[in-house]
């Protein structure tokens, strides 16, 4: 279900408030539909369910529905003022999501860790 900017912004910083850690621990990025989105494991081109918030590999992953890209780049714009980082794999979309780092990692994720891949399906 779509939601405007502010709800989608509110339960993100809810959801990283709940789940803990630096803002600049979380990731954020787009994509065009939820279908396109996928984690890859190390070892892996396995694509996962379709619903998000089931994924075991990013126990803390969000995601929501914009309802125009605009609006998507809006709360990314938004998020990232708050420190949040800009997925790397992230492509203009609609879906908005935003997973946290592991602790162990200083800067981009790394091959060794579950990687977000956003892409059109």
């Amino acid at each position: 279900m779509r939601i405007n900017q502010s709800e989608i912004i509110d339960e993100i910083l809810e959801h990283i408030r709940k789940n803990g850690g630096e803002h600049g621990e979380w990731w954020v990025g787009t994509a065009k539909e939820m279908q396109g989105l996928g984690i890859r494991e190390q070892g892996t081109d396995r694509e996962g369910p379709q619903t998000l918030e089931n994924r075991s590999a990013l126990p803390n992953l969000i995601s929501r529905e914009a309802y125009t890209p605009y609006a998507a780049d809006g709360v990314i714009d938004y998020l990232k003022g708050l420190g949040l980082r800009r997925d790397p794999h992230s492509i203009r979309g609609s879906f908005i999501f935003v997973y946290r780092q592991t602790a162990s990692a200083a800067s981009a994720p790394t091959s060794d860790q579950a990687t977000f891949t956003a892409r059109a399906a």
